[in-house]
């Protein structure tokens, strides 16, 4: 043992030493990387930004590669962060990679023809496109925390409506022109309802991971958002620049130094409490992220309608049936959580008022109780029975606990059933071998007979119990409701009685002390048991 303790003990110190002079190590590799990244996406703007001042095609040419390759940076950042993760999260993770990797392959062809003067692959791009606005739609989406399986279909078939639209757009005849206005506009709204989507879900995560996650891809598709502004409103809309410009140059800018801090931030960020809970998203922000989803197809099936009316009506009334039924399942799966909800709190207050043993109620349901009595409307006299068990730890360690328990729970099914014969009463254990009953509209005389019957049914029940020579002390105190006694009080005068019970010999029921008329010297139980020993 000495040994295996020391080795360890090296093994452990050996290993510490090899991770600090790793360390530099690693840390001098990551700031070479990002050093050679960071050169190679300054060399990339610069020579696009010498040629785009001439507004050339070499100058688009160069502009396409750079955002291709700052994309598949993006692309190997989310990757990098999808492997830290499991289960739903992996899957937006990478869906939010797959995505990035086909638009940066969709700009590829564009480079090709620019550089090597090559047929253009309209096609392709746009196919490219579409899968990836259609992943990107998927990830942000779908699988949102909390949603049944039900709502999640109508999510995807409300992405899939997406994507059939946009390629209905695309290789329709009479919008064939892919840099039309049109086109643009609609690039555009995409780009901003994803980023609109996104910044919504930030309110909903559920997760520290989701948290981290939606906040990524907020940044991601706003630095996205502001390339397609300048690119697209600026430079092809608003100057009517026909390949490149300088304009090109700053929303690529911002989103390659966005992907180079994605790629060399430490990745262990992202585990910091990934799991921990933050709270349950509500029925608003759950509806807030598929209703962008929905206006986008209404927006996109308007469009449409220049193609075929035909498919644009049908598109509509798909989107709004398909968003009609999602609202009504939410709310159906939201009442169901409410109810769950009071249901799991019911049997959580049940837990907190019952004793668990013997299944009637503890000192706190006797407090609600005794509240109700005097809330009553109209006053009536209640008594209080407290009772302790004669020579039940005898018993306990002479048979075991289990036998124990079999006499507390005899007991509690005899209170139990007087407090159901008589309206407004309640019975509860106290802990240990002490119980309560609480007697409503009853008065003293009627509760000393009930605490007499009480204890004599309790001798018989426990007559037949092996080698059991157990009996019951009652003490009894009565009020009014209309006096408005504490409860505290009620159940120290109940205990002096009970306190009288036990030092007159166990196995008697007695009254609480100013109830009854004796001598003055006999008015305390203490003075009363000091007279009878003289």
């Amino acid at each position: 043992m000495m040994r295996d303790s020391f080795a360890s003990r090296a093994v452990q110190r050996f290993s510490a030493v090899l991770q600090k002079v790793a360390a530099p190590n690693q840390c001098l590799r990551r700031w070479a990387l990002l050093s050679i990244a960071s050169s190679a996406a300054l060399l990339i703007c610069v020579s696009h930004a010498a040629t785009a001042s001439a507004n050339t095609i070499r100058a688009s040419g160069i502009g396409y590669l750079a955002f291709s390759l700052v994309l598949f940076g993006c692309a190997s950042a989310f990757w990098t962060r999808a492997r830290s993760t499991s289960g739903t999260l992996y899957a937006r993770w990478s869906m939010i990679s797959a995505a990035t990797v086909a638009a940066a392959i969709g700009y590829l062809p564009s480079f090709s023809q620019a550089i090597f003067n090559t047929p253009p692959a309209r096609q392709f791009q746009t196919a490219a496109f579409n899968a990836s606005e259609a992943l990107y739609l998927l990830a942000v989406v779908l699988f949102f925390a909390g949603v049944s399986r039900s709502i999640v279909v109508l999510d995807t078939l409300q992405a899939i409506l997406f994507v059939v639209i946009r390629f209905k757009l695309i290789y329709s005849p009479v919008t064939s022109d892919h840099f039309s206005l049109n086109h643009l506009l609609v690039g555009q709204f995409v780009a901003l309802c994803l980023l609109v989507v996104a910044t919504v879900g930030c309110l909903g995560a559920a997760s520290r991971a989701e948290l981290i996650f939606l906040r990524t891809i907020s940044w991601f598709f706003g630095l996205r958002l502001i390339s397609f502004f300048f690119s697209n409103q600026v430079s092809y809309t608003w100057l009517h620049y026909i390949n490149s410009s300088l304009w090109d140059l700053p929303g690529t800018v911002f989103l390659s130094a966005f992907a180079l801090y994605l790629l060399y931030t430490d990745s262990s960020l992202t585990r910091l409490k990934a799991d921990a809970p933050l709270r349950s998203p509500s029925v608003a922000v759950q509806s807030l992220m598929p209703s962008f989803l929905a206006v986008l197809n209404l927006m996109l099936a308007l469009f449409l309608l220049r193609v075929s009316i035909e498919f644009a009506a049908g598109a509509l009334c798909v989107s709004i049936i398909c968003y009609v039924v999602r609202t009504v399942l939410l709310q159906a799966q939201a009442m169901h959580e409410k109810t769950a909800l009071q249901s799991r709190n019911e049997q959580l207050e049940g837990l907190a008022i019952r004793d668990p043993l013997t299944g009637i109620g503890n000192r706190r349901s006797l407090a609600r109780a005794y509240d109700s009595v005097h809330s009553s409307s109209e006053p009536a006299a209640f008594s209080l029975l407290l009772m302790d068990i004669d020579h039940f730890k005898q018993a306990n360690d002479s048979n075991g606990h289990l036998h124990g328990d079999e006499i507390l729970v005899k007991l509690a099914r005899e209170l139990e059933r007087l407090s159901a014969e008589i309206p407004g009463s309640h019975s509860a254990r106290f802990g240990g071998d002490e119980f309560a009953l609480l007697l409503s509209g009853v008065p003293k005389n009627e509760a000393l007979g009930i605490a007499e019957d009480l204890r004599t049914a309790f001798t018989k029940i426990t007559l037949g119990m092996r080698d059991t020579h157990v009996s019951l002390s009652i003490g009894v105190a009565s009020e009014h409701a209309e006096n408005q006694m504490p409860l505290e009080i009620m159940i120290s005068e109940a205990d002096k009685a009970l306190y009288r019970a036990k030092i007159y010999g166990r196995n008697r029921v007695e009254l609480q002390p100013e109830m009854v008329d004796p001598s003055p010297a006999l008015a305390s139980p203490r003075l009363r048991l000091q007279h009878e020993t003289n």
